[in-house]
């Protein structure tokens, strides 16, 4: 019986110091770490004291609760910069100010980089990820923010058609599609684009002439499918995250001006015959036409290209403070180009506003930009006419009902290109606007827990008229209306770091394309005045919409700084495909070892860094179209009526349907190294990659007979089965300087990098 009793004694003795433990009194630390050098404020920095740890957040603020009162040593620790300890005294009830000012050790690898929905330290990202920040963007004259970082990303092509303001392609790592789109998903501080017909709204433009160069920090760019999966159906061309300036230091006011002017012209024109050598050439191989030619000896080429002269200004206002910041700018860029009649205006503004309440866990951001952009293409086949006219054709006929001279058939190979310029016109006008407002909320009842919600826009309206020979307008309407929310616990257990982000998006895109074509005007010398004389008017108006629904997360391990782990899988449902086929589930697994942080790595002292890389990941892509698991209908042609006895009436019929079309899934695998000496001044990586995409959406034109199972009249018919074969590649920067070489009297920043991509397709 003692025993028992001894026992509960016990027991009730537990319980008893139990409460009085839990009422130990603490207090709380808060404070904000920066660069020692540059005083700006360091992210995801651990602050420990005692058990208890807490990550620093964007602004470079963190707060440790629960503390118990007394005397004790802070202790703040960040990969790439020295560990700094700090003395001091809890009192009970009361909150204790530290800050901490980090020296760098290894720049490179603290540096913070913009991943899929948050942030990572480059040290502790496991994928193919490469950041450029406005300090290593290209310089000269760049019009698109895309021209900003080529050559400076490897795996990535920038093809740029010369026109200001006109169509930019970016290739990552190669196309992954016949049919659907190969453009990479744009991120614009978190809302992720719509791109319209053509990426830019309209064939030719560019998907990011709205944004003013001098605005943009950072342009990040996720190469292998790991690092993008996060983003599911829409990673399947890789991801371009763009972030924009904000107000920079912790407090007081600026104002920034910049201007610059451009003079480009063309170094090199292509090495043509002059009169006397194409006359003696139509003389010995077709002497029949020699009597066509006339007595003028044309310089083509120098007729269409010019001296163009450009212009860009830019102006900010930014203020910062304990609570609160904000930077506004605006944008002027006038352009011409080197071809005559094309030429690019652009007006812009944006908005980055951040404010801190209730003791720092409410932070709401604010980013809006706005563009008006009026551009001036090219019309017509310029450049392949100058290189196909005659140079012993004139450019002027008096007895021409335009004045200028042309060939008098309607097979003629060339058309007069100075003609071209003068009476033809392509112009293009632009609004768009992009914007975000997100909400994050550090949890009290759960330290390192923080809840956010962000709701994105993207709006667009596009003008474009074309005049040649006929008139057309086309208006498009395009706006993507984008949200998502989630939940992003920290903790630190021993020596292991877990981030954890969880969420829920929602994406409707409501796009309207009114068209109006004119022809057969009384006159072409009228121009858009001479509208009221069409004999012929064609009105149409196509209208699209889809929707998006997703759920996704990501967990980060991270040991030691020694250890790292990435896992994350995002499951998609757009409405673009036919039931059973909606939804689309895409993970990634990546896996690295920092080496350079081993002990026995220790004695090499000019090695900053040395990290192992491997991933695998599934993404898909469904931008192949709206509406194709359903009929449309359309008139039928000539060769399509139905006779009935005589008569051959006109038929309105569907077109071809594949209910089975769906995702055309990616899946990849990368293995890469990173290293870097001298704390990071000289660095650089290397990457392999494989990379299959299945299933792809081909159409197939039918040819002969028609299938008796399609309808009269079908021409095409979607149908799945074409299969690229495994292309192995691999991205390569043997020597890529990211801090500069210095001399007594000059710093040269440089860089370097190679790609090699190979892949075929074969059907199955």
């Amino acid at each position: 019986m003692r025993p028992v009793r001894g026992i509960i004694t016990s027991l009730l003795a537990v319980l008893w110091t139990a409460p009085l433990c839990a009422q130990q009194p603490t207090g709380t630390i808060r404070g904000r770490v920066t660069d020692a050098a540059t005083q700006q404020p360091l992210v995801t920095v651990s602050v420990t004291v005692g058990s208890r740890t807490a990550l620093t957040q964007a602004d470079g603020r963190f707060v440790l609760t629960g503390v118990p009162a007394g005397a004790d040593t802070v202790r703040a620790r960040m990969l790439g910069y020295g560990p700094v300890r700090q003395g001091i005294t809890v009192v009970a009830g009361d909150a204790v100010v530290v800050d901490f000012a980090l020296t760098a050790h290894a720049v490179g690898l603290s540096e913070v980089v913009v991943t899929g929905y948050g942030v990572q330290r480059a040290g502790d990202i496991t994928g193919a990820v490469t950041a450029v920040t406005d300090s290593q963007f290209n310089t000269g004259r760049i019009l698109s923010p895309q021209l900003l970082i080529q050559s400076k990303v490897p795996g990535v092509q920038v093809v740029d058609n010369n026109d200001p303001g006109g169509g930019l392609s970016l290739r990552i790592r190669g196309p992954t599609s016949v049919n659907a789109s190969s453009e990479p998903l744009y991120v614009i501080d978190g809302v992720p684009l719509g791109t319209g017909a053509g990426g830019g709204l309209s064939a030719g433009r560019d998907p990011l002439n709205f944004l003013s160069t001098n605005d943009i920090e950072t342009i990040t760019v996720l190469r292998d499918a790991s690092a993008a999966a996060i983003y599911g159906s829409n990673a399947a061309n890789g991801v371009v995250l763009i972030t924009t300036k904000g107000a920079k230091g912790r407090q007081g006011t600026g104002v920034e001006y910049s201007t610059s002017g451009s003079v480009s012209s063309v170094t090199r024109l292509p090495d043509v015959l002059n009169a006397a050598q194409f006359a003696a050439a139509v003389t010995q191989y077709a002497p029949s036409r020699i009597d066509s030619l006339r007595g003028a000896n044309t310089d083509w080429f120098g007729l269409i290209d010019r001296t163009a002269y450009g212009q860009q200004h830019d102006l900010a206002f930014s203020s910062a403070g304990n609570d609160m910041s904000y930077r506004l700018s605006l944008g002027y860029l006038n352009q011409d180009g080197v071809i005559r009649a094309s030429s690019t205006e652009r007006l812009s503004l944006g908005l980055n506003y951040q404010q801190r309440l209730f003791s720092d866990r409410l932070n709401v951001r604010a980013n809006v930009r706005g563009s008006r952009a009026v551009d001036r293409f090219t019309p017509g086949d310029v450049l392949g006419n100058a290189a196909a006219m005659a140079p012993t054709q004139p450019v002027m006929d008096p007895t021409s009902a335009t004045g200028y001279w042309d060939w008098n058939t309607t097979n003629a190979s060339a058309s007069n290109p100075v003609a071209s310029l003068n009476l033809a016109s392509d112009r293009g006008t632009t609004w768009r606007s992009v914007g975000k407002v997100r909400a994050e909320y550090r949890m009290p009842f759960l330290e390192g827990l923080t809840g956010n919600l962000n709701l994105g826009y993207d709006l667009a309206k596009a003008d474009r008229t074309t005049f040649y020979p006929f008139l057309a307008n086309n208006t498009q309407l395009n706006s993507v209306l984008d949200a998502y929310g989630g939940y992003a616990p920290s903790r630190t257990y021993g020596p292991g770091r877990i981030d954890l982000i969880g969420g829920y998006s929602y994406t409707q895109s409501h796009a309207e394309y009114p068209s109006l074509r004119e022809t057969g005007l009384s006159s072409n010398l009228l121009g858009d005045n001479g509208i009221p004389t069409a004999a012929n008017v064609r009105n149409t108006k196509d209208i699209t919409d889809y929707k998006l629904i997703s759920f996704f997360g990501r967990l980060n391990y991270n040991i030691s700084d020694r250890y790292l782990a990435a896992f994350s899988v995002r499951r998609d449902g757009s409405s673009r495909f036919g039931a059973g086929r909606l939804w689309g589930t895409f993970p990634s697994v990546a896996l690295a070892w920092r080496i350079s942080q081993e002990p026995f790595m220790q004695g090499f002292g000019s090695l900053s860094d040395l990290k192992l890389r491997a991933s695998w990941a599934r993404t898909g892509n469904q931008a192949i179209g709206d509406y194709l698991q359903y009929p449309t209908y359309t008139y039928s042609d000539a060769q399509s009526k139905v006779q009935f006895g005589n008569v051959f009436v006109t038929t309105i019929r569907p077109s071809a349907v594949d209910q089975s079309i769906h995702w055309e899934p990616t899946s990849a695998y990368n293995a890469g190294v990173d290293f870097g000496f001298s704390n990071q001044r000289y660095s650089g990586s290397i990457d392999w990659y494989t990379k299959n995409t299945h299933d792809l959406a081909q159409f197939r034109q039918c040819a002969g007979r028609v299938p008796h199972a399609l309808p009269r009249g079908i021409d095409r018919q979607p149908q799945l089965g074409l299969r690229p074969c495994e292309g192995r590649s691999h991205d390569l920067l043997p020597v890529a300087w990211s801090g500069p070489l210095r001399s007594p009297r000059a710093t040269i920043p440089t860089s370097c990098s190679r790609s090699t991509r190979t892949g075929a397709y074969r059907r199955s």
